[in-house]
């Protein structure tokens, strides 16, 4: 223990560090800027706790130093034996689809329907949960249901958060989590949940874990289930793992098609749902209202597909 404090505290002091220190401390600016821009959530609550965006960029130059120094000691220590980062040559297929914009896995959208959904959904009563099915149902081609086998969650529109990646097995972690450099490049920033989801790891170990597994954390979801009105049985807490569901932004008309695997978030959080980082990016919520319609999908065997959705 005395020695690696010892080893990071050399590194902290040597001059590379204080180079390397000193440029990120002239971005500080440039972190604050892109912190309030893309993190308005998260700053709105600093706020209200009494903490100042600058108080959160002003550490983040040697923050981030000092993490580059004890992570590279974490790697070289053998502390994630399990993790591999991602080849760093990407295949040219995952390069044009980088340049092309968000990955999709799973069904790929033949038709743009994002039209078509906002059109539904314009005239639709929000309050009209059963006139909200029959919409999205006939246009979508698919069941939509706010209610199934008599279980239903406290709402069915609300506000999503922005989750980080669930451990899907014991030991996965940042380095092994992703299947290509351009998944890493692309959604590693989101970090870690640091533990499984409310239902236990998706998988027993980094062996065990199936194509489908990797399907289920990549589009996760986040709902309060524990607001449920059935909740309070091991049979209905059970029934929500995995659990199939459709989300839909009604400001874009972008639709994805997700699974359960966390409950949350916190009812203090103001919001009622919460998505993986890809289900985020696929709803393309960064640029509109966080606000998203979340209803059950019947679908006994399994036939729809991950992701984003199209028909």
């Amino acid at each position: 223990m005395m020695g690696a404090f010892l080893e990071r505290k050399k590194i902290i002091g040597s001059k590379h560090f204080r180079r390397l220190s000193k440029k990120l401390e002239k971005r500080r600016s440039l972190v604050l800027s892109e912190l309030t821009e893309k993190h308005k959530e998260a700053v709105d609550w600093a706020k209200k706790k009494g903490i100042k965006p600058q108080e959160l960029a002003q550490k983040s130059a040697r923050g981030l130093a000092t993490g580059i120094a004890t992570g590279a000691m974490v790697f070289s220590a053998g502390i994630a034996p399990n993790a591999e980062l991602p080849n760093k040559k990407a295949t040219d297929k995952e390069i044009s689809r980088e340049k092309e914009g968000p990955i999709e896995t799973g069904i790929r959208a033949r038709k743009d329907i994002t039209g078509e959904v906002r059109k539904a959904l314009l005239g639709a009563n929000s309050f009209n949960e059963k006139e909200l099915e029959k919409r999205l149902s006939d246009l979508l081609k698919i069941p939509v249901k706010a209610e199934i086998d008599g279980i239903r969650l406290n709402t069915y529109y609300g506000t999503m958060g922005y989750e980080s990646h669930l451990t899907r097995y014991p030991g996965d972690n940042l380095g092994s989590h992703f299947h290509s450099q351009v998944e890493y490049s692309r959604y590693a920033n989101a970090g870690m949940a640091g533990g499984h989801g409310a239902w236990g790891y998706i998988a027993s170990s980094r062996e065990a874990m199936s194509a489908k597994d990797v399907e289920r954390e990549k589009y996760y979801l986040v709902a309060q289930t524990f607001l449920s009105p059935n909740w309070g049985s091991p049979s209905v807490k059970k029934w929500f793992r995995h659990r199939k569901m459709v989300v839909v932004n009604p400001a874009n008309g972008r639709v994805a098609v997700g699974v359960l695997e966390d409950a949350g978030p916190e009812v203090s959080t103001g919001r009622q749902f919460g998505g993986s980082p890809e289900i985020y990016e696929e709803l393309d919520l960064r640029k509109t209202s966080p606000h998203v319609l979340m209803f059950f999908i019947e679908d006994p065997k399994d036939k729809i597909p991950l992701g984003r959705y199209g028909i």
